[in-house]
């Protein structure tokens, strides 16, 4: 990890003189927000808000984009400057013209926003989620927000929008989100040191066959770990591979008795029913992460990742259907067994209509979609009008022919949303 080092930094704002001194040298270019006290005076002010959302002001070195690992940045952000590490994110968003960024904190002084997403503070780590393949901005926070309301027992995951300038430049309307690791466990009054694996691919699909159908080598097969001892080696996968094994040679009655002592059930069951929901098909196997406790009564618990592939349309922006009916079992044996055996699978459908009538029910999500249009409409205008040409022109969705601005968009998504709470109400034995 290469960790850049620190100079004086300074910032004027609303006539206040911060300092983020240290002994260290910055490396790179100085921004006017961060210049040696004598030349304080002459240093814009940042800005704090845009559009009615917050601004994060993003200093990084210019080598930034070609390189790997974190580097030394600075951020100011509502009037303060903060020294962070930064690196950019996703397999397939580093390919991106408008990127996805991982911002890091120093331990003494993590993130905070207390205003927003019902309190965002203490993050060692944030996630900066271009919203590039989505154009209508929200369906990340919409997804999220859905988990959350699903139970107050899930594990969380907290999300807002925000502007980003990027060395001092306008750079778009973002999404700002927990980052998964061990320190948002700890958040949570999880154990700091429990296993946590993310699936990196599709063949973390909880089957013996890999997602080509051949028999896979090691059970571990397309899951990557990411945090919990040991961190590497054959040895740190052995609790994921015993897990996968349960839910592949268990019997029926096995499954059925024993998985409340390996998972948390309920969980599991919300993934099916939450993916089917809004048909997250990139995310029922490969992007999901799995978290278990240390100790002989932890229980494997799930939680939602890379969310711009739901509501109607692939990670490619290309459109769902939303008459589909729920499956998935292909691309998830554990779905396949809990499905399989009547006694899991009818009390599943039960909760699942419940939600539908509840929670969950189409008046809600639509209410949602209206206050999530309300506050991010006059950013993401913005952000249109700055990245249009290149979200036209970008390869791998460059052939459609049925675009849609930001507007039309999320009169899609009410679209889709009432037609797809309508088809599982029908579809739903």
């Amino acid at each position: 990890m290469a960790r850049g080092a620190w100079g004086l930094c300074c910032l004027v704002a609303g006539g206040v003189l911060l300092s983020c001194a240290s002994t260290d040298a910055w490396t790179g270019p100085l921004p006017a927000e961060c210049r040696e006290s004598a030349e304080a005076e002459s240093a814009p002010v940042t800005q704090v808000e845009e559009d009615g959302l917050p601004v994060l002001n993003l200093f990084i070195s210019k080598s930034l984009p070609d390189a790997e690992g974190y580097f030394a940045a600075r951020l100011v952000y509502r009037g303060q400057c903060q020294r962070l590490w930064v690196r950019l994110r996703g397999n397939t968003s580093r390919f991106f013209p408008k990127r996805s960024f991982t911002l890091e904190f120093p331990k003494d002084a993590p993130f905070d926003e207390p205003l927003l997403a019902g309190g965002f503070t203490g993050r060692r780590k944030v996630v900066l989620i271009s919203p590039f393949n989505d154009n209508s901005y929200m369906r990340h926070r919409l997804a999220f927000t859905l988990w959350n309301r699903m139970s107050p027992d899930h594990i969380q995951v907290k999300a807002y929008s925000a502007v980003l300038y990027l060395n001092g430049s306008y750079h778009g309307l973002y999404t700002v989100a927990d980052h998964l690791d061990k320190h948002l466990m700890a958040l949570q009054g999880l154990d700091v040191e429990g296993d946590l694996f993310k699936g990196w691919g599709d063949d973390a699909n909880f089957s013996p066959l890999d997602v080509q159908g051949r028999p896979k080598l090691d059970l571990r097969q397309g899951f990557e770990k990411k945090a919990g001892l040991p961190e590497s080696g054959s040895e740190a996968y052995d609790s994921i591979r015993a897990f996968t094994a349960f839910v592949i040679d268990s019997s029926t009655e096995r499954f059925r008795e024993e998985r409340h002592a390996w998972m948390n059930a309920r969980e599991y069951e919300d993934w099916w029913i939450f993916s089917t929901l809004v048909v997250a098909n990139d995310s029922v196997s490969k992007n999901a992460f799995h978290y278990r406790e240390r100790g002989p009564q932890g229980r494997w618990r799930y939680i939602p990742w890379d969310l711009d592939a739901s509501f109607g349309q692939d990670w490619n922006t290309r459109r769902n259907a939303p008459e589909a009916p729920p499956s998935f079992t292909a691309k998830n044996h554990l779905f396949t067994r809990m499905l399989e055996d009547p006694s899991i699978a009818t009390p599943m459908r039960e909760r699942y209509r419940l939600l539908l009538q509840g929670e969950l029910r189409a008046e809600v999500v639509l209410g949602l979609i209206d206050q999530l249009e309300r506050e991010v409409a006059a950013a993401a205008r913005r952000d249109e009008a700055r990245w249009r040409e290149e979200y036209l022109g970008f390869r791998r969705w460059s052939t459609r022919t049925d675009f849609t601005t930001f507007d039309e968009e999320v009169e899609y998504l009410r679209w889709w949303v009432r037609t797809r709470w309508g088809a599982l109400e029908r579809q739903l034995p």
